[in-house]
């Protein structure tokens, strides 16, 4: 990740750096997301969609925003205050030299804390930790629907105004990704070309 210095940037450049940051982070979390399912993401997405996956998802799931910050939080103050100490204090341990050369790592960790609290350090890590949520909610999720009934969350309506009930996995501007029920596949469908409407169903169960 390119490295960032704040004295030299402008407001402009945060505004670049901070929607880069974003599409990346859109179409790596979304392509691992979708890849656990067997999907080629990068097939149905464009460069709007990767920017506003992040924050659709962070806007629009309350109890995933808490999760993510608060982790985030937790990281940091390990990254930042906790490791250091902890470090020295097994450093001096008879058994921990013969594991690691300590010389070593007093180079990496010295490196390390004049670091700890630059901007770009933070975006890594929140980047880490989005890509890993992204990863566990995708794993988490097929291992849900291949050994539980998939039960439907939505109706689409298409244009011959014929209907089909589904269990929605996500959307974008131009895709809606979705199960049918008795099948193990997503099935991706246009929304433009092909749906009149998108209705949300009853819930019923999970």
């Amino acid at each position: 990740m390119i490295k960032i210095e704040k004295d030299k940037l402008g407001l402009q450049d945060y505004f670049y750096i901070g929607y880069l940051y974003l599409i990346i982070l859109g179409i790596v979390s979304d392509a691992i997301f979708y890849g656990i399912f067997g999907v080629s993401y990068l097939n149905y997405t464009t460069i709007l969609d990767a920017l506003m996956s992040p924050i659709s998802l962070l806007t629009n799931n309350w109890k995933i925003s808490i999760f993510l910050v608060f982790m985030f939080w937790l990281m940091r103050q390990y990254f930042t205050k906790w490791m250091f100490p902890l470090y020295k204090y097994f450093r001096v341990k008879k058994w921990y030299q013969k594991i690691y050369n300590i010389e070593k790592w007093d180079k990496k960790y010295e490196v390390f804390e004049k670091k700890k609290n630059s901007i770009d350090g933070m975006m890594i890590l929140f980047f880490l930790l989005f890509i890993s949520m992204r990863t566990g909610m995708g794993i988490g999720m097929k291992q849900k629907y291949t050994k539980e009934e998939i039960i439907p969350n939505y109706t689409l309506v298409f244009k011959d105004n014929t209907k089909l009930d589904v269990r929605k996995i996500g959307q974008n501007s131009a895709y809606f990704f979705y199960f049918i029920p008795g099948e193990k596949v997503i099935t991706a469908t246009p929304i433009a070309d092909n749906l009149r409407q998108i209705k949300v169903l009853e819930k019923k169960g999970n």
